[in-house]
């Protein structure tokens, strides 16, 4: 099995342009070709991916390396043995020994005796086992491979041994660079072109303050270079200067490379940028433009001034939209895929096609389907079979043959095809998946009915209210546009209160919304208050204290909660709702197999999982056990189907 076909048993990946890899830990200064995985955003450069399952290395002759791949996952432990430097998702092991080596240094390379040493008069030989020595050069008490003389009996770091003590450097050739294994108090300790920490051995010109590490030294940067797309003039490196690059508008790089007559200047990351994309949060084609007209411009992801001078991406469909060059192209914005030469055209899809006015034929039923402005009133009857939530006032579609076939408007406006906000990724809207009455959501965790949206490859289902959500999402408990964000660690949703990772959130200020928050029916249908409609509370102190009327326990009122604006009558959101509101409540009878029934009985059954009495409006069977909410079916799901 070759090294990409083990990534791919672990993550779902497509093939892209990123810099930072998350195979060798180690970034490019341009935009390299690669794969990242859909669902958690690591980057693994080609040859990261495409590395040899088992290579010999002189360092430990007596086994071969094996390459080892991590899950998204499983944490990393350990560190390289030759650099000291924590390993990334790939490396190569030892099956026997306790040895491992990134993929950089397993590719740096290796001689078993340096003939011709700099750095001594006799032949230095590797000693291919870790033995604390001290550096005749640098003076380092160290723990590694040493080189030795044995007619000496004097040890080198690999380094120090294949070190001379002047260079001429092509980013620097006005003056030599001596070697240094100290470094001086006047400099910062950093690389000047990688801004890596200084360490026992480095090149320096005092005269200029510069230094270079080893990795640079052996890989500089080109000196000059011509790329037309990025500017029409030669390209020179000027190091250790201040500026704003003429790109992205960001000054955070001091190394340029500089058009003196026409007075520009630009990243080397900036240098191959795409130039024309297509972000998940907007429905057409942006180009990058090289400046902006005059004005007050902000950026439509981040909300933050861009500089009109410098390059941007905007689009000719949009006149007012605009954005920096960084968040334009970040993972979960962009999905890597350069469209310069490409037509324009858009994923989604319409689910039906329009018979007259008022009149349509969807592709998920046989006949057509009339327009119809409300229902008549008794809304608790009446279903929408995508979403399987009720009709009440809102606009419909109903069969014109079938009683039973009746579609909220909104659910008919969508589309058979699109990028879901989530993952990414190409789904399609879908009746029913493998034939299963009930699913399970792989963003909101949910166990529903209805219509889904599958991912073209088969492997992420998505419930109808998770799938139909695009960026920029509107919900009105906020003034400002949600975006889906992936937080470490987490984050309180401003509605339940509770931790949640894969979220909602605003750009501008810490509002935060969890998945399943974010769909809740606005209004709702109540047993306790059969004359009037529940209508979902944001947070809102209606009443200093209140309690709920169905738990009879007190409500927080800086939690969401329904409300009755005509009774004053209030309900926490698990007892209007349950656990099982996008399920079509049905009678259970002995042919049932899985059904969701609503819990109104004068005796309540106790929950298979948690023994109690199931204290929800509605109750789910599943393969003949009872369970009384979500959290009960997760627990045993696994253990009933066995």
């Amino acid at each position: 099995m070759s090294t990409y076909d083990k990534l791919r048993r672990y993550y779902l990946l497509y093939q892209t342009r990123g810099l930072k890899c998350d195979g060798c830990n180690l970034g490019r200064d341009y935009y390299s070709i690669g794969h990242r995985c859909f669902r958690s955003g690591l980057f693994f450069h080609n040859e990261c991916a495409e590395s040899s399952v088992e290579i010999h290395n002189l360092y430990h002759p007596q086994h071969s390396l094996h390459i080892k791949v991590l899950k998204q996952n499983e944490d990393v432990h350990g560190e390289c043995k030759l650099c000291r430097g924590n390993l990334a998702k790939i490396y190569y092991q030892c099956s026997t020994c306790d040895f491992a080596i990134d993929l950089i240094c397993a590719r740096k390379k290796v001689v078993a005796t340096i003939e011709v040493p700099k750095t001594h008069d006799h032949p230095l030989s590797l000693i291919p086992k870790m033995i604390t020595f001290t550096c005749h050069l640098c003076g380092l008490l160290d723990d590694r491979f040493p080189y030795a003389c044995n007619l000496c009996d004097i040890t080198f770091h690999k380094d120090c041994a294949e070190s001379t003590p002047e260079i001429n450097y092509s980013c620097h050739p006005q003056h030599l660079l001596k070697r240094l294994t100290h470094v001086p108090s006047y400099t910062d300790g950093k690389c000047c072109l990688c801004g890596s920490k200084l360490h026992n051995l480095f090149y320096h010109c005092s005269i200029c303050n510069f230094s270079v590490d080893v990795n640079c030294e052996k890989n500089p940067p080109s000196f000059t270079l011509f790329h037309p797309k990025a500017h029409e003039h030669k390209l020179t490196l000027m190091p250790q200067r201040s500026f704003v690059c003429s790109a992205c508008g960001m000054d955070d790089d001091p190394n340029p490379y500089v058009c003196p007559q026409c007075n520009f200047m630009i990243h080397r990351s900036c240098i191959d940028i795409p130039r024309v994309i297509k972000i998940y949060r907007h429905d057409h084609h942006i180009c990058y433009n090289n400046f902006l007209d005059a004005g007050d411009w902000k950026c439509g992801i981040c909300h933050k001034k861009i500089n009109w001078t410098c390059g941007a991406y905007s689009c000719s469909e949009c006149p007012d939209l605009v954005m920096h060059l960084r968040c334009a192209t970040r993972f979960g914005i962009w999905n890597g895929i350069e469209l310069e030469g490409i037509s324009k055209n858009t994923l989604k899809v319409k689910s039906y096609e329009e018979i007259e006015e008022g009149v349509i034929k969807h592709f998920s039923h046989d006949h057509t389907l009339k327009f119809k402005e409300g229902s008549d009133g008794n809304g608790e009857c009446i279903q929408c079979t995508i979403c399987t939530y009720p009709i009440f006032s809102n606009p419909f579609y109903s069969c014109m043959e079938c009683d039973d076939f009746i579609l909220h408007k909104k659910c008919v406006d969508l589309p058979k095809k699109k990028i879901d906000s989530f993952y990414k990724m190409s789904t399609s809207l879908i009746t029913n998946y493998q034939g299963n009455a009930e699913n399970i959501c792989n963003a909101c965790q949910n166990i529903y009915q209805g219509f889904s949206y599958l991912s073209d490859d088969g492997n992420t289902l998505l419930d109808v209210r998770c799938g139909s959500i695009s960026e920029p999402f509107f919900h009105e408990s906020h003034p400002h546009s949600l975006y889906v964000s992936y937080l470490t660690g987490g984050r309180f949703c401003n509605a339940c209160r509770e931790k949640a990772t894969m979220v909602l959130s605003c750009e501008e200020c810490e509002f935060v919304l969890d998945i399943k928050c974010s769909t809740l029916p606005n209004i709702v249908k109540h047993e306790n208050d059969k004359d009037h409609l529940l209508s979902l509370c944001y947070g809102e102190n209606k009443c200093e204290q209140c309690w709920c009327e169905m738990c009879e326990e007190t409500i927080n009122p800086k939690k969401w909660f329904y409300s009755c604006d005509h009774c004053g009558i209030a309900f926490h959101i698990r007892c209007t709702l349950g656990d099982f509101i996008w399920f079509k409540p049905e009678k259970k009878s002995e042919s049932s197999t899985n059904c969701v029934i609503l819990n109104n009985r004068a005796s309540r059954p106790f929950c298979y999982s948690c023994n109690s009495r199931c204290k929800y409006p509605s109750i789910l069977f599943f393969y003949g056990k009872t369970l009384c909410s979500l959290q009960c079916f997760q627990q045993k799901v696994y253990a009933i189907l066995a």
